[in-house]
């Protein structure tokens, strides 16, 4: 199923009950909260910023 535009939505591995991040994406930014307490604050990227990150997940350079 297609992703909406501006909508949160979590990942797909989430576990039930448990504390994930949920993501939007609209056409300026990406959005990233925590879905247990949105009220604690959202971190903002740019497109870029986030495809950056995106890729060094991909690339192992961080330790997740």
């Amino acid at each position: 199923m297609p992703l909406k535009r501006d909508e949160w939505f979590l990942p797909r591995r989430t576990t039930n009950g448990g504390t994930c991040v949920e993501t939007r994406f609209t056409d300026d930014a990406v959005f990233v909260r925590n879905n247990l307490r949105p009220d604690a604050g959202t971190a903002v990227f740019t497109h870029e910023e986030w495809a950056v990150f995106v890729a060094g997940v991909r690339d192992g350079d961080y330790d997740v």
